[in-house]
């Protein structure tokens, strides 16, 4: 009955020692990071320089503007899904457009937002 009980905890422990092994770590850095890319309905070749965006929900509201080819960039800390608004208020009338983006762990997720 001893010896049952030793090669009992023997195999727990062994058990024990290849799951830690095998079995993937939490990763230290979860950084998420969302690539807003603003292009024109007309025609989706021509970025929108200088364009509002603002990815929201809830309690998370982030606004900026795009870059001269058309993109925003900002890293957020957890994975989401968040609500993103794009407008050029320097066209006559004014353009606007929408989207949803869904953040993933150390990644950079691309979203088209498309205004007209």
């Amino acid at each position: 009955m001893r010896r049952f009980f030793i090669n009992s905890l023997n195999m727990i422990g062994l058990l024990a020692i290849v799951s830690f092994i095998i079995l993937p770590s939490c990763k230290d850095n979860t950084d998420c990071e969302a690539l807003i890319v603003v292009k024109q309905a007309s025609d989706t070749t021509i970025v929108v320089p200088n364009a509002k965006v603002k990815i929201s929900k809830m309690d998370v509201n982030i606004e900026g503007v795009t870059n001269a080819k058309g993109e925003f960039r900002h890293t957020f800390k957890l994975e989401a899904i968040l609500d993103v608004e794009a407008w050029d208020e320097t066209q006559t009338p004014p353009t606007y457009g929408k989207g949803t983006i869904r953040l993933e762990p150390d990644a950079t997720v691309r979203k088209l937002i498309v205004v007209q």
